[in-house]
Formats: structure tokens, C-alpha cells, sequence
């Protein structure tokens, strides 16, 4: 399903960076995140062996041993996202960039503010881990992207949201 598709409008200009097979660190990602059902950015050290498995990275009990104990030196019990990302996927680019412009388009009149039908231009950000300081809206438009993206934020150029409806 293409993005398009998927949030039922216009997509704009393309940026093909978006879209592509998954890379090794993007499903990492993937992985470490099924492991977080609550979407914290991090897990419990226990699970680290299991995460570990999944990605077929090695899995031996010295080896998850070191590597807990590299993740989490300060002995909290839990692993973040962020440093098990880097410490098995440093040099990994993901393609995606940290932002990158988006255009709303809704030709419908009356879902226009002041009825003028017009692009509304927005700058998407594309954060690792959910940033408590940056925090936009909650609109439909977010949430179709977070279906790619669980960690976007929007920001429009405009005063108000653009909406789907």
C-alpha cells in the first residue's frame, strides 16, 4: 500500500528516501519495539537476550552478558533503544531523514480555513524516540503518518492544522 493510498489523499511532491525495502537497523527497530508493547523506548535487561535472538545477532549468555552490562552500566535494569541501535547498528543510515516537507491538499471548501482551498506546507520531524519537549498536534494527518513513522512530529507553517475531512 502506498502512502497515498494508505492516508487516502495527496502526497504532493514524492520523496522516494521514504519508501524502500527495510533496512537492517529500521527492523531492529521493528523488533526491539515488539518487545515494548507500550511504546516506552526501552526494555527490561531480561529481554535483551530475546531481542538478540530475533535479529539473529549472536546470543550467547557471556556474549548478552557484556552487552548488558555495556547498555545499561549504570546497572537500572532496563536497555534503551537509542544505544542498543548504536552499539549494533553505528554506521546503519536508515534513508529516512530526520525531516523533510510535507503538503496537505484537501480540495473540499468547507474543510478550509476561511473556505480558501490551498497546499498547506509543514515540516515533518522524524525523532527515534519520543522527545517529551517537541509535541504537536494529535490530527488525523499525524496519525497516518505515525503508521510509518511511531516518532513524527508536525509542524505546519500555518496557525491551524490542516484537516481530512
Amino acid at each position: 500500500m502506498h502512502f497515498k493510498e494508505q492516508c487516502g489523499g495527496h502526497s504532493g511532491k514524492r520523496e522516494m528516501s521514504l519508501v524502500g525495502p527495510e533496512s537492517p537497523s529500521e527492523q531492529a527497530r521493528r523488533v526491539f519495539q515488539s518487545f515494548d508493547p507500550e511504546d516506552n523506548g526501552f526494555i527490561p535487561e531480561s529481554l535483551l537476550e530475546d531481542v538478540m535472538k530475533a535479529l539473529d545477532l549472536v546470543s550467547e549468555p557471556e556474549y548478552v552478558s557484556l552487552v548488558k552490562s555495556k547498555l545499561d552500566p549504570e546497572s537500572l535494569g532496563i536497555i534503551l533503544l537509542g544505544p542498543f541501535l548504536l552499539e549494533f547498528f553505528p554506521d546503519q543510515d536508515s534513508g529516512i531523514p530526520d525531516s523533510f516537507p510535507v503538503y496537505h491538499y484537501n480540495g473540499l471548501k468547507q474543510s478550509n480555513h476561511k473556505e480558501k482551498v490551498e497546499y498547506v506546507e509543514g515540516t515533518a520531524l522524524v525523532l527515534g524516540f519520543e522527545d517529551p519537549m517537541v509535541r504537536t498536534d494529535d490530527t488525523p494527518v499525524k496519525r497516518c503518518l505515525q503508521t510509518k513513522w511511531p516518532y513524527i512530529e508536525l509542524l505546519w507553517t500555518t496557525d491551524r492544522s490542516p484537516s481530512l475531512n
